[in-house]
Parts: structure tokens; sequence; C-alpha cells
């Protein structure tokens, strides 16, 4: 067995983080240890990439951009004992040669929880899981980007995301999605596997504003031809981005 260059707790949790997200920059980083120094971050990460557990995506046309990290082959063994697939762990080799949309999508679902996390309630427990986290949970709709439960004096609140920003913003994929929630719901999958818990809501986070009103349109539609009790709430990517800590900025499809 390979002997594991030693790493500390914090660099541990980096790499746990890009298991979960897989791929994150350092501010993103920052505000998720809410660390006040980036220097620190950084020194992390340049010791992580030095020993292979992780690597940098560079944009060499332009050195003014943030590198963007994600696992690399040395993060193997450690993940290996967190029981990790053996799909995703052989998926780490080609982490860095994705698709420029989809490491944004998944930069931006950082963001997604990053904001959650500045609207929590601090009484509030929040789980936010990726399809990383996801993978025994057969009963739940194919394509989350994420389901987010989040409990609050013993109440606990349910929801599903899925993010189309320029990696799922075909129409024909939106139109999709809707009917795949509607379908679901129908069939009884959640309610058979929860013992009838409440459904949970659904968030969509869309590209702009004109995808936004294609969705409320369309999810109007849809919606208004089911008996089911269900609640599609909208939003864009950037009403996320400069929020600055608005409470509710979801709109509901009714």
């Amino acid at each position: 067995m390979k002997t594991l260059l030693p790493i500390t707790k914090s660099q541990k949790q980096i790499i746990f983080f890009l298991l979960k997200f897989r791929f994150t920059t350092s501010s993103q980083l920052q505000k998720h240890f809410n660390h006040k120094d980036l220097k620190r971050i950084n020194e992390w990460l340049k010791d992580l990439r030095k020993k292979k557990y992780i690597t940098a995506v560079v944009d060499s046309k332009d050195i003014t951009k943030p590198y963007i990290y994600c696992l690399a082959s040395g993060s193997r063994q450690i993940l290996k004992d967190k029981n990790v697939s053996k799909e995703f762990l052989n998926r780490i080799y080609k982490e860095k040669s994705l698709t420029k949309t989809f490491k944004e999508h998944c930069l931006f679902l950082v963001d997604i929880y990053l904001f959650f996390v500045s609207q929590k309630n601090k009484n509030s427990k929040m789980a936010f899981c990726t399809p990383q986290d996801l993978g025994n949970f057969d009963y739940l709709p194919k394509e989350l980007d994420a389901y987010i439960a989040v409990e609050t004096n013993g109440v606990t609140k349910r929801y599903f995301l899925e993010l189309f920003d320029e990696y799922r913003d075909k129409t024909g994929i939106i139109r999709y999605s809707v009917r795949k929630y509607l379908n679901y719901f129908q069939d009884g999958s959640w309610q058979a596997s929860t013992n009838n818990s409440p459904l949970p809501s659904i968030f969509f986070v869309m590209a702009n504003e004109r995808r936004r009103a294609f969705v409320s349109h369309y999810g109007k539609a849809k919606l208004s031809k089911t008996f089911e009790d269900i609640s599609l709430f909208l939003t864009t990517q950037d009403t996320i981005r400069f929020s600055k800590g608005k409470g509710n900025i979801w709109k509901k499809v009714d």
C-alpha cells in the first residue's frame, strides 16, 4: 500500500469538500471554512497540489482568473477509506479534463450551497447532499443537483434542487425536468419510501430571467393539471450572485 503523505485535518476537509462538489476555488473554500485569512487557504492548497492530492485547472489565456481545484490521483487512498464507489475513484483521473461548462456548473453549485449556509438559522441543522452523497438513495429523482434538508426546532423541510445554467440550458431538458417531478410525486415513489413524509419543495435555479419566465409559464400549465400538492419555486443565477443576504429569493409557480 502506498504511504500517504501527511496532511492536516483541514486539508482532509478540503479533499472531502472536493469529493462532494468536485470543483472549487480558494475564495469558496475561504467562505466554507469561514476563515479570515485567504493566505492560509492558499498554503493548504499549494501543499495538497505538491503532494498530488489535488490539482489545479489554470487558464493559460487569462492568468487573472482564479485557479479551479479538483481531486488528483493521490486522494484515492484517502477516499477508499471512506467507502467511495470504485466508479468515482476511477473517474478522478479525468476530473481536470472535463468540460468548462461542467466545471462552471459544479462551481455555481458551491455558490448555491454557500448561499444556503448564509441563510441558515443558527439553531437549524442543514444537510446539503450532492449526487456524490446520494448514490445509495435509489428512490430519489434522477439528475438531482442537490437534496437539501433543514431541521429547525424538530421540524424538517426538504427540497429538491436543480441548476439550469449553460450546462443544462436547453428548453427540452427543462420541460422534461418539470414533467419528471410531476410523474415522480404522482407515482408515489417519495411517499412509499419515506413513510408518507410531506413532499419536498422543488427549487429550480435558472440561467436568466427569460428562462425563469419560460419555466413559470410552462410549470403553471402543468401544475394546474395535477391533484398533488406540488410546490415549484424559481430563481436565477444572478439573483443568488447578488442577493447580499436577502431572505426570500424564490418565486413560487402558481
